[in-house]
């Protein structure tokens, strides 16, 4: 079986405003271990990566890095580096700090600690062996009734939720096709929410798979009573 050559990028520099408190979401405490070590921990379960750049705020490199000393101490290739202003900037820093030639990236939230293993791997295979498409990310299909509305919240239409999914991480991409979409959306002044979108715009082919339920954001308050809980209920599991 061919090797995939994989490396990640992990962002993990948001300010965690919508949580409240003083402490950003990717350091809160699960169990007595923070997101962050979660995430990169299931990762790592699930294959071997070439290289793992964290990105993290500025003030707090050098501590995410004696952090990952400890949490990891026969890891020899996860590095941390500062992030950018937003997550597109810090998914470029990351890519402009790769050191080692690879076939594919996989770009996962920080603070999504429940990574769907096996469909990941799945994935990473489907798409290094796809001469059609240039990316496959992660998501849910809508189950949900969806209404189009006007700023006024008047409902305009029903939409199709037959076609609309909802968009998790990770999200895969052949290298050279990333970094070459990441470099014209900085040349043209191209800001996006993903970095799927970035392909969109140069016309590039990216697929979606069926993520997990599972593979929750931590974003608010809730969220991190909701994480407590899986991480109990799945005890020798993760």
């Amino acid at each position: 079986m061919t090797e995939i050559k994989t490396s990640a990028i992990i962002p993990a520099a948001g300010s965690g405003t919508r949580i409240g408190g003083s402490i950003k979401k990717q350091f809160l405490k699960l169990q007595g271990k923070e997101v962050l070590n979660w995430t990169l921990e299931a990762l790592m379960k699930m294959q071997s990566f070439v290289e793992i750049i964290v990105v993290v705020p500025h003030d707090e490199v050098a501590d995410v890095q004696g952090k990952i000393v400890k949490w990891f101490p026969v890891e020899n290739n996860i590095k941390v580096i500062c992030g950018g202003a937003t997550r597109q900037e810090s998914v470029y820093n990351g890519l402009s700090h790769l050191e080692h030639p690879v076939d594919l990236i996989l770009i996962h939230d920080g603070v999504r600690p429940f990574i769907p293993k096996s469909s990941t791997v799945d994935a990473l295979s489907n798409l290094y062996h796809s001469s059609d498409l240039d990316g496959l990310i992660a998501g849910m299909k809508v189950t949900d009734t969806l209404k189009k509305v006007e700023v006024n919240l008047t409902i305009v239409e029903t939409v199709d939720r037959e076609t609309v999914w909802t968009v998790q991480t990770p999200q895969i991409f052949k290298l050279q096709t990333l970094f070459e979409a990441h470099k014209f959306a900085l040349q043209n002044s191209i800001n996006a929410t993903d970095d799927a979108m970035l392909l969109e715009v140069v016309g590039k082919k990216v697929g979606i798979y069926e993520g997990s339920a599972d593979n929750i954001k931590i974003t608010k308050p809730f969220d991190v009573k909701l994480a407590e809980w899986m991480i109990a209920s799945k005890e020798g599991e993760i």
